[in-house]
């Protein structure tokens, strides 16, 4: 039996009613929703700028003629009078060198080796137990990025192992180790430094030099001006520096140096002078300084700029290397709950008919409003409230509705 054309025309029209129909209470009954779950985050209050770091620091000229090589490390101190290099006749016996310092130090090493396995009982266990603790220590030294502390546990690892073959029997033949050294040492020992240079002052060493390191009058940096600040980082961004080879390096000669910074002085109206805040180095989140404001938080009226001087006594090789740094200046913590703005509503509570502010939470089916005051926010996310003893705040792990429709206090989704 053939059906018409205007009867099957009304069956598609009935069916697309119902699919629209059941379409309508699929999405009422079933709503997609995201969710995030409620944890604690910090946050700042910050001053985002760009500065200048000013030390009191002075470069070592190398010699003139031949090769001149540092003899210590960045980060290392050094007395008045102390070697800070070592000057060569050619690049061949400065090498020469070099080779000779590595042989004395494995025999050294060797050496000391032997001396502690003469004669001694361990058992297995024990050393054992040192090896574990010494990867451990490894493993935390290689997590910090300490150049030095990897080098050194590296080496308590090795002897830990070394001294573990010798314990269960392996052949291990220290005094022929021992004595190849030492003739490779005699090999060497002809290729000594012609001179030292020596600092007259006490400090820090640094191996770079940039040229720009009496770009601010050290005896005058609490008192530079909005003017010098900008000029000075303009010359930086305008020039590479100077490092050709006349200088070996730098002696950083104080503790104390300075992050120098133009902001705008409406930035600074809760700060003070004399006040610590904390500077992040936004190349380098792991690196947050506790410095104090020396000057410029307190700017005259009507002065649209402010030149905001900060001091710190941190110093490491890694700081005297740094000559402009983008910096984030923390000028307070706020510890709560980070949401997405998008998942902030307002309320209107059944019972007073008062409006609060807070955020849908899904529970297993069912939707809860969690009443919280939001503490900060920003163009993406905001800070809300945490306070556990509040009847009906957000509760850590709470599954935070961050998109979804119809939202509706004790409403159950299935």
């Amino acid at each position: 039996m053939k059906i018409k054309k205007d009867t099957l025309a009304i069956i598609i029209a009935v069916v697309l009613v119902f699919a629209y129909i059941f379409y309508q209470c699929y999405s009422v009954m079933h709503i997609d929703f995201e969710t995030e779950t409620a944890v604690l985050s910090t946050v700042y209050e910050k001053i985002d700028a760009t500065a200048l770091i000013v030390r009191d620091e002075h470069t070592i000229s190398a010699k003139s003629s031949g090769v001149t090589v540092p003899c210590v490390s960045d980060g290392d101190k050094i007395n008045v009078g102390g070697n800070v290099a070592m000057a060569f006749s050619s690049a061949e016996a400065a090498e020469n060198y070099s080779k000779y310092l590595d042989v004395e130090k494995d025999l050294k090493y060797y050496e000391n080796l032997q001396s502690q396995t003469v004669g001694q009982a361990a058992s297995v266990e024990s050393i054992n137990a040192e090896i574990g603790e010494n990867i451990n220590n490894y493993v935390r030294a290689a997590s910090n990025k300490n150049g030095k502390d990897i080098e050194n546990k590296s080496a308590e690892l090795n002897d830990s192992i070394l001294r573990r073959q010798m314990i269960i029997g392996k052949d291990v033949d220290l005094l022929s180790i021992i004595q190849n050294l030492r003739k490779q040492a005699q090999s060497y020992s002809s290729s000594k430094p012609d001179s030292y240079i020596t600092t007259k002052e006490s400090g820090v060493f640094s191996g770079y030099v940039d040229g720009f390191e009496d770009i601010v009058d050290y005896s005058k940096a609490e008192e530079t001006s909005v003017d010098g600040i900008t000029k000075a980082l303009k010359k930086v961004d305008e020039s590479s520096g100077i490092n050709d080879g006349k200088y070996i390096g730098k002696i950083v000669t104080s503790y104390a140096w300075y992050f120098e910074c133009v902001v705008d002085s409406n930035k600074v109206i809760n700060l003070n002078d004399g006040q610590t805040v904390q500077v992040a180095l936004k190349d380098n989140d792991s690196t947050v300084l506790n410095v104090q404001i020396v000057s410029g938080a307190q700017p005259k009226t009507g002065q649209k700029k402010t030149a905001l001087i900060l001091k710190s006594s941190n110093m490491d090789s890694k700081i005297a290397s740094i000559r402009k740094a983008d910096i984030e200046i923390r000028t307070k913590s706020l510890e709560g709950i980070k949401v997405p703005a998008s998942a902030l509503h307002v309320s209107k509570d059944k019972k007073t008919n008062k409006e609060k502010k807070g955020v849908y939470v899904l529970i297993s089916s069912q939707v809860k409003f969690r009443e919280a005051e939001v503490i900060y926010s920003d163009n993406d996310y905001v800070i809300l409230s945490f306070n556990p003893d509040m009847p009906n705040g957000i509760r850590l792990y709470d599954q935070i509705i961050t998109q979804g429709k119809e939202l509706e206090d004790g409403k159950v989704y299935i």
